[in-house]
């Protein structure tokens, strides 16, 4: 069962069709927490901010881990956080990584000459630095390589192409602000649902008790693994049919209607629903 609310904004529906309560929350940054840039509306940083003194949050991206560590501190977030796709996970106060998955240096190999050879342009993370050039590789632990400026029939030729590569994991995301596609390539231990498996153990959790909530491709697994999905309302239908709910766009401020509406519901001993 899917519930969606009735409202572009808040909804008059209260439906509470599952009993486990919600131990800890996962949410993707661009499209969901934030409509672009990382610029979190304020409706959805009050929500946020009064989820995250319930329950352990984590923002989960493709972002590097000094985009996600700079946005979770603006949050006050104190739990681990996830970045570069779910390869890296991190202390959200000191940045020490915790977990890192990266490619396997052969499968890193063949994406920089495939990328070289179609003339496309990447960004990607070794170790702890960012990179735009092979040249600029010095440690080869690459944990995340995204090819950019794609269209979508080049973002799904380039993935159909890779079905053999058995230790990579691939992903289009189609970018917040401009549209553009993109490829994030992981190992295909280094995705959103396997850090959200590892999120929940360092927590002492099993990965149902997570909610996570997500607008892209790239979180379909997470939210099929989860204990609760929740896409918005502008993802595509591949996703949507895995959720449990689908909250408004990111722009009507869905993830705040999802905290409120579907979140806080489940989680139990929650504060009154006056506070802030």
């Amino acid at each position: 069962m899917i519930i969606r609310p009735c409202d572009s904004r808040l909804s008059s529906c209260t439906v509470v069709f599952m009993n486990n309560p919600i131990k800890a929350v996962l949410f993707d940054c661009d499209g969901t927490l934030a409509p672009v840039h990382m610029q979190v509306n304020p409706a959805v940083r009050d929500s946020v901010k009064k989820l995250s003194r319930l329950v352990p949050l984590a923002i989960i991206s493709s972002r590097d881990f000094h985009d996600i560590s700079w946005l979770a501190k603006d949050l006050g977030l104190t739990a681990p956080q996830i970045s570069e796709g779910g390869a890296r996970l991190f202390d959200a106060q000191s940045t020490e990584c915790l977990f890192l998955q990266c490619l396997e240096i052969s499968d890193a190999e063949y994406i920089f000459e495939l990328l070289e050879n179609e003339r496309l342009e990447f960004i990607a993370v070794d170790d702890d630095k960012r990179i735009s050039s092979v040249k600029q590789i010095v440690n080869w632990k690459i944990s995340r390589i995204t090819a950019t400026s794609l269209t979508e029939k080049q973002a799904s030729e380039i993935i159909c192409g890779m079905n053999d590569r058995r230790s990579l994991h691939a992903a289009k995301v189609q970018r917040t602000d401009n549209k553009e596609w993109m490829i994030d390539f992981t190992h295909s231990q280094g995705n959103k649902l396997a850090a959200a498996s590892k999120f929940a153990d360092l927590l002492n959790l099993s990965v149902k008790d997570l909610a996570a909530a997500g607008d892209g491709y790239n979180d379909i697994s997470m939210l099929k693994g989860c204990g609760y999905g929740i896409a918005m309302g502008q993802s595509p239908k591949e996703l949507q049919d895995v959720a449990d709910y689908i909250a408004p766009s990111v722009e009507n401020d869905g993830l705040a209607v999802a905290i409120e509406e579907f979140i806080l519901p489940k989680i139990p001993n929650k504060l009154p629903s006056n506070s802030k």
